[in-house]
């Protein structure tokens, strides 16, 4: 089975073995070379080994450095900003849900991991210097595994990385969550909350910003400085997680679903699903349940 990481992902991302998860080993990325907003099925996990910068992970921006292990479930809008004078060196794990197939009834404790860090809506713990030290080892032996030409290294590859996430697991149920918290004026926090609680209604940029009282000019570009999009951008995002949610853990109809996460008309969900994830809802729904 090939497994395809369809998201506008790092295209340095190594695939040497077929296996259900991608790998960035300590990776220094340039400002010019961060990616744009995204989502993907994916679960993804940071290591920062150095460097500063900040993150937009679902609706807030959190300060990310040395030390700190960032947990992003499948389908949440993030991303990363630089600080261009003290770079980022990290390592990222892109997990498909693939990988706690054939795991028995642990696996749903595993996935549990991420799925605490959604319910929670904290997606950053920061290690201390020991935990540290024993997360990179878990790095260092999965990527030594990958790039080796060993017998049986495919399989050696994904028990390793199940061991990783059973120790990650472990060890961040003693770790206070890091406070995730907006960077910029309390109006852009208070915008971005009404409008994560109300992506099932019409939502307006002249609403927000008269409730701010600031102009729509200055509210539209305060919002790409804080979150890298535009509001309608940031918006139809939104929605298609929304929708995915929706197309996975229910059995409502494509209409209801469009209604419900806000969408004009049928139409309209279909059309900016398909551009957003390269398939249509129905499509979406048959392959990922």
């Amino acid at each position: 089975m090939k497994y395809e990481l369809e998201a506008p992902v790092d295209r340095r991302l190594k695939a040497a073995i077929d296996l259900p998860f991608r790998m960035l080993y300590h990776e220094t990325k340039l400002p010019e070379h961060e990616l744009p907003d995204h989502f993907h099925d994916w679960h993804e996990l940071i290591c920062v080994h150095q460097g500063e910068g900040k993150m937009l992970i679902d609706h807030s921006i959190v300060d990310i450095k040395a030390g700190s292990l960032i947990i992003i479930p499948g389908n949440t809008l993030h991303r990363t900003f630089q600080e261009a004078e003290n770079p980022l060196t990290s390592s990222a794990f892109y997990i498909s849900p693939a990988v706690f197939q054939g795991m028995g009834g642990e696996a749903a404790s595993i996935q549990q991991f991420f799925e605490r860090s959604r319910k929670s809506r904290h997606y950053i713990q920061v290690l201390n210097h020991k935990q540290m030290e024993e997360f990179e080892r878990w790095i260092e032996q999965i990527y030594t595994e990958t790039v080796s030409q060993e017998h049986l290294r495919t399989y050696t590859t994904l028990l390793l990385l199940q061991l990783m996430l059973i120790s990650l697991m472990r060890m961040t149920e003693a770790v206070k969550p890091e406070k995730t918290t907006l960077s910029g004026p309390i109006w852009m926090a208070q915008a971005l909350k009404r409008l994560d609680e109300h992506l099932h209604q019409p939502v307006f940029l002249s609403e927000l910003a008269k409730e701010a009282s600031i102009s729509t000019a200055h509210f539209s570009r305060a919002f790409k400085q804080h979150t890298g999009m535009t509001f309608t951008e940031y918006v139809a995002a939104r929605r298609i997680i929304l929708s995915k949610e929706k197309l996975l853990r229910t059995d409502d109809t494509m209409a209801a679903i469009a209604e419900a996460s806000g969408f004009e008309s049928l139409p309209h969900f279909y059309r900016l699903f398909k551009k957003h994830t390269g398939m249509t809802p129905s499509s979406y729904r048959r392959r990922m349940r």
